[in-house]
């Protein structure tokens, strides 16, 4: 369940991702500029814009999706209708605010950065 509201301060976050069979890093569901894989080494820009949540559907902003810790994103996947072909990568994240309806511990960011 949610702890709290309040964005922590800190380098690094977590992301899920789907894995495709050539190796590509891609989003789960919205792409970028046409496209859902994920460019490394860059930050990447979200399209901010209302979008409905799958399960509930909930309106709110889109944004990149991002986790606090490693241990929090495992536990976010097992909740994943479908985990096959899913990584958690780490990334860093810019303007990071929470998605307020969510039960878990789920932000979204602005910006995004994948090392490589």
């Amino acid at each position: 369940m949610r702890k709290n509201l309040e964005v922590p301060e800190q380098k690094y976050w977590y992301k899920i991702v789907e894995l495709d069979r050539k190796g590509n890093t891609k989003t789960l569901f919205h792409g970028l500029n046409g496209s859902r894989i994920l460019t490394k080494g860059a930050w990447l820009v979200a399209d901010i814009k209302p979008v409905k949540d799958g399960t509930s559907k909930t309106t709110y902003l889109s944004g990149w999706h991002i986790v606090p810790s490693e241990e929090e994103c495992i536990d976010y996947l097992t909740f994943f209708k479908h985990q096959e072909n899913k990584a958690i990568i780490r990334c860093r994240a810019r303007n990071i605010w929470p998605k307020v309806h969510s039960r878990h511990n789920v932000f979204l960011s602005e910006q995004v950065f994948i090392e490589d």
